[in-house]
């Protein structure tokens, strides 16, 4: 039965799509001029509308030798710190990477590039911004920024770095710009976290240093005060000449003689340096002298990542599509005109009716 209906349908399927052809050619012109309207206009939006082009690089995590400038200027840092893992983790290449990327995709740093970027302020007066639109430029600029991951599964820690332009050139310079202020700011970020370092650390040993300095007069006190109680001791005695036996446990020593304790006295009285009272005073002060050379270069360069592929000049324009543009606009075109021409047929048979 369904072999028979099959059959029946086909003859009037295809008398159906005969006659449609028909009725068509019937309206060619309407359908025609229709087709050519729409095509012109395509043409002349597809060579007049805004052109954009995307200008991209690849970076990922920077190698070691990346930061060795930086890692030389700090070397005293690490002779003076205990744990030589926290300075690590402020030149950590991942963590410089990760800094990297999220300044790149951050909006305010978008926002203030395209506030001071010479380029972008040129666009800007091309668009007579008032106040009111000037936030929306901003954001749809914002939007031509990006750092995304190009296959988090099998390229883990590899990113694409682009910047759309209205020129191949603009879109390249742009985005070399964008990735030099980046750079720098990451750059900043991370001489501010050495300063900060090696500022606590000169406040922690300032600290223990007048901490000792206060342990050392103390003791110093005390001595002068056991010596001349011992001397006053070593008088009363008749005591002139140091004992041969003498017993180093005694609190006044007044076996050292009065001529000993005397010198001794005096030699008290013009003692300058504390350290020999706290040895550690010593060390204490070798390794603020060792911080007061350090002199991180703020204008140095930082390569935070390394390019796997540098920013290049786009080679193809990403819009407009004009052959897309166009193949639309004459199927467009075609459809429209059909739809006109068998609405006015339909129309002119009702009337007939």
């Amino acid at each position: 039965m369904s072999d028979i209906q099959a059959v029946n349908n086909s003859p009037s399927d295809e008398i159906d799509l005969v006659k449609l052809v028909k009725t068509l050619w019937q309206g060619k012109v309407t359908i025609a001029v229709c087709t050519i309207v729409f095509t012109v206009c395509a043409v002349v939006y597809a060579l007049t509308a805004q052109q954009w082009w995307t200008s991209k690089g690849v970076i990922t995590v920077g190698q070691y030798q990346n930061i060795a400038n930086i890692r030389s200027q700090v070397t005293n840092l690490y002779a003076v710190i205990d744990d030589p893992s926290k300075i690590n983790t402020i030149l950590n290449s991942k963590s410089l990477f990760d800094n990297y990327i999220t300044e790149f995709n951050a909006f305010d740093n978008k926002k203030a590039f395209i506030e001071n970027n010479e380029i972008m302020k040129e666009y800007a007066d091309e668009a007579k911004l008032t106040e009111q639109n000037k936030a929306q430029f901003i954001i749809s600029w914002a939007k031509r920024i990006s750092a995304s991951e190009l296959d988090k599964k099998n390229q883990p820690g590899v990113y694409l770095l682009s910047f759309e332009g209205t020129s191949s050139i603009l879109a390249h310079d742009l985005l070399v710009a964008y990735s030099k202020d980046i750079s720098n700011k990451v750059r900043d970020e991370l001489i501010d976290a050495l300063d900060a370092k090696i500022l606590y650390s000169q406040q922690i040993l300032r600290a223990n240093k007048l901490a000792l300095e206060a342990s050392a007069r103390q003791k110093l006190t005390t001595e002068l005060v056991k010596t001349k109680y011992a001397l006053d001791m070593a008088k009363s005695a008749g005591v002139n000449k140091p004992f041969a036996d003498m017993n180093n446990s005694e609190i006044f020593q007044i076996q050292l003689g009065t001529e000993a304790l005397t010198e001794k006295k005096q030699l008290l009285n013009k003692v300058k340096d504390l350290s020999i009272f706290e040895p550690r005073l010593g060390t204490i002060q070798t390794k603020l002298e060792f911080l007061s050379h350090i002199k991180l270069d703020h204008s140095m360069a930082l390569q935070s990542v390394r390019y796997l592929q540098k920013i290049s000049y786009p080679t193809s324009r990403d819009k407009p599509n004009r052959i897309n543009i166009i193949m639309i606009a004459i199927v467009l075109g075609f459809i429209i005109g059909s739809i006109i021409f068998l609405t006015r047929k339909a129309l002119a048979k009702f009337k007939e009716n």
